[in-house]
């Protein structure tokens, strides 16, 4: 995976740099003098060098992989209304090659972006979006529910009751078809994508534990963990019962909506050097309930909620404007 090279280049870096590393515990102990003599108590302090961070605003920009929980996504309309359960679903990585660097096409793959400011040395806060992607596979599923009216000449009309079917069927093909499950009922939901962004706007509170400082301050090593929450606004990309998608990529049509919102925990290992540059792997894990996506023309809408987790690497600036 492009990410856990990337991250072991870092690695390697560091331990260049790391010749004439500092390490000092940040404490203050006092020691009793011993009960048989008149000697005062002894306070022995010793502080660690620390990379001054407090009143930092900092930036970054990188890419990100992901993957989700198994999720039950239900449709519904005037004419319809049923649900599909234990739909799996992946990301879309972009293969790597000069999409990544031209400025024309370095949104297109799955990014990460976060503008952020350091509250004091330890403590900030930061706003901005993950941009996964979200599609479902070719797979076999059990559907329950109505459906009056289709678009596909009545071929899914009926009522259902965890009655088996496939789905997805515009997606990846697995290995298991071409077998008997092709010959299972089609037609029920043929593509459902979070395709230009499964986007995650996220406002988090985080704390950044250093590790290691080199002896002129300018490279150092740290942890750094996040809480955080906001709004999903996706841009879906459905075929439901042969309606037309609100999503068109032949016109170039979005159909970007407010459809729920998200909250996460994440953990990473950032590593600062020249004092403003760093360098960020992060692991991210999370819950999002979906339950206003826009589906098609006619109005439709569906609904789901899932786990995720996102690993992302990212590369980022930090300064402090005005007095340093």
């Amino acid at each position: 995976m492009k990410i856990k090279n990337a991250f072991a280049c870092a690695m390697f870096l560091l331990g260049a740099l790391s010749g004439k590393a500092q390490f000092k515990r940040d404490s203050v102990t006092t020691a009793p003098a011993p009960p048989a003599t008149d000697k005062p108590s002894i306070t022995v302090t010793e502080n660690r060098l620390l990379m001054k961070r407090k009143g930092k605003f900092f930036m970054y920009w990188g890419y990100n992989r992901a993957a989700f929980s198994k999720s039950d996504i239900r449709f519904k309309d005037v004419d319809y209304d049923f649900t599909i359960k234990d739909v799996r679903a992946k990301d879309q990585p972009e293969p790597f090659s000069n999409t990544y660097y031209k400025l024309s096409t370095f949104s297109i793959p799955q990014y990460n972006y976060r503008l952020g400011y350091y509250i004091n040395d330890k403590t900030y806060i930061s706003i901005g979006e993950d941009h996964m992607k979200y599609a479902i596979e070719k797979q076999t599923t059990r559907i329950s529910g109505t459906i009056s009216k289709d678009n596909n000449g009545g071929a899914n009309v009926g009522t259902y009751d965890n009655v088996e079917v496939i789905v997805g069927e515009d997606g990846e093909n697995l290995p298991l078809y071409g077998t008997i499950a092709d010959s299972l009922k089609g037609g029920f939901v043929t593509a459902f994508e979070h395709c230009d962004g499964l986007n995650d706007v996220t406002i988090e509170l985080g704390r950044t534990e250093q590790l290691w400082i080199s002896r002129n301050g300018k490279h150092a090593l740290a942890f750094t963990g996040a809480i955080g929450g906001g709004v999903v606004i996706p841009d879906s990309d459905t075929d439901v019962l042969g309606y037309d998608p609100r999503h068109d990529a032949e016109t170039g049509k979005k159909s970007y909506h407010l459809a729920g919102y998200s909250g996460s925990a994440l953990l990473g290992l950032e590593f600062t050097f020249f004092r403003n540059f760093f360098l960020l792997g992060r692991l991210k894990g999370g819950y999002m309930n979906l339950p206003d996506i826009m589906t098609t023309v006619e109005g439709g809408r569906a609904s789901q909620h899932f786990r995720f987790l996102e690993s992302a690497l990212v590369v980022g600036y930090s300064y402090k404007f005005g007095k340093k």
